[in-house]
C-alpha cells in the first residue's frame, strides 16, 4: 500500500510540476546559465525550500541529487526520478558516506550534482559539511544557487518550503564557483563551510530584491 502511494505521488507530483512550470516565467542571472548545468560539471547547491524550480529547470538532465534516505525523501526521490534525474539515496548524516561516495563515482562518470546543503532537516540555511567534503574530494568547483519567486505559497515546514502560484516570476541567480583545496584541515573545512553558508544567505536577499523589481 506505502509502495503505491509512493507511486501515486511520484507520477502525479512529477506532472503537477511540468504544468506548473510552463505557467512561470523564469529567468537566469548570469543569462543562459540555465542551460549551462545541463553540461557543466560542478556541484550545485541550493537551498531545500527551493527545490521546486531548480526540478523544473533540470529536467531531462544527467543531474544527480542526493536524496535523503527519510520516508518523506521517498516522495521526493519518486518525483524527481520522472523528471528524468539520477537520484542517490542518503544525507549528510544518515548513510552520508555511502551517499557521498557514490556522488563521487557518479561525478566521476561525468555527471553534474546536486545537494541542499541545509537538507534534509535543517536547520534552515545552515550548510551542513557535507557540500564541503565533495567539493574537496572532487575537486569540482561548488556554485550557489538561490531562486527568487516574485509570488509563492509558503508551507509550515522545517524549511518553510516555497511553491510558486501559477503565471508569477522566478529568478535563479547562480554564484561565483568556489572551490574546495584538497588537503585542508577540519577547522579550514568550517571555515568554507561559514564562507558558502553566507554567500548563500546573502544571495537569498539579493535574489528577493531582484525579483521585486522586475
Amino acid at each position: 500500500m506505502k509502495k503505491l502511494k509512493f507511486l501515486i505521488v511520484g507520477i502525479l507530483g512529477s506532472w503537477l510540476i511540468r504544468l506548473l512550470g510552463l505557467t512561470i516565467r523564469i529567468d537566469d542571472e548570469p543569462k543562459g546559465f540555465n542551460e549551462k548545468t545541463k553540461t557543466i560539471q560542478a556541484v550545485y547547491a541550493f537551498w531545500h525550500c527551493m527545490m521546486l524550480i531548480p526540478a523544473y529547470v533540470g529536467r531531462k538532465s544527467k543531474i544527480q541529487v542526493l536524496i535523503s534516505q527519510h520516508s518523506d525523501g521517498e516522495y521526493i526521490a519518486q518525483v524527481i526520478k520522472r523528471l528524468g534525474f539520477g537520484v542517490i539515496r542518503g544525507s549528510t548524516t544518515r548513510g552520508g558516506i555511502r551517499a557521498l561516495k557514490a556522488l563521487v563515482d557518479k561525478i566521476r562518470e561525468g555527471c553534474p550534482v546536486a545537494i541542499t546543503p541545509d537538507g534534509p532537516r535543517g536547520p534552515r540555511f545552515v550548510v551542513q559539511t557535507g557540500v564541503i567534503y565533495l567539493g574537496k574530494k572532487t575537486q569540482l568547483p561548488v556554485i550557489p544557487v538561490v531562486v527568487g519567486l516574485s509570488s509563492y505559497w509558503e508551507l509550515p515546514s522545517w524549511d518553510r518550503f516555497r511553491i510558486p502560484k501559477p503565471f508569477s516570476r522566478a529568478l535563479m541567480l547562480y554564484g561565483d564557483p568556489i572551490h574546495i583545496p584538497p588537503n585542508i584541515s577540519e577547522e579550514e573545512m568550517e571555515h568554507h563551510r561559514l564562507k558558502l553558508e553566507q554567500i548563500m544567505r546573502e544571495m537569498v536577499e539579493r535574489v528577493d530584491s531582484l525579483i521585486r523589481q522586475k
